[in-house]
């Protein structure tokens, strides 16, 4: 398998893209949250207020975890919890003014951060990172379906 040229894409990719993201979280941290509740901000920031099945699914852990993770976040004032209006028995769960700001906060630094490091590849490496947008994002648009 390693022979194969998707195996070895995907291989690279994998290890890159991952050590990019910590990378990245190194030289841009988040002070203000810890990594699990800044994920799952980010998760209700970019898809809007959620069930909390649903958002233990998107983060990849188990309901009690997520309810935790929903409580320390409720404590902090950065979400609300209320009856899903068409189901009382769920929960649903959306970010609050001041998670917006937080979370806009983090990207802007973080921008910034790959603007500064954009700034000194050379117009090449730009231009191949710019063609390879459109098939990331549909990468993770497949896998997100998984």
């Amino acid at each position: 398998m390693p022979d194969d040229p998707t195996y070895t894409l995907a291989s690279g990719l994998r290890h890159t893209v991952t050590r990019l993201y910590l990378t990245l979280r190194r030289n841009a941290p988040i002070h203000e949250l810890s990594a699990a509740q800044a994920s799952a901000l980010a998760v209700l920031t970019d898809h809007g207020p959620m069930r909390m099945g649903e958002l233990a699914e998107r983060e990849s852990v188990r309901m009690p975890t997520a309810t935790a993770l929903v409580d320390g976040l409720l404590r902090e004032g950065l979400v609300t919890r209320g009856p899903d209006p068409t189901d009382r028995r769920a929960v649903v769960v959306a970010t609050t003014d001041k998670a917006a700001a937080i979370i806009h906060s983090i990207r802007t630094s973080r921008d910034d951060t790959v603007i500064r490091t954009l700034e000194t590849l050379s117009d090449e490496h730009r231009a191949a990172l710019a063609a390879a947008l459109p098939a990331l994002r549909e990468l993770q648009s497949r896998m997100e379906r998984l």
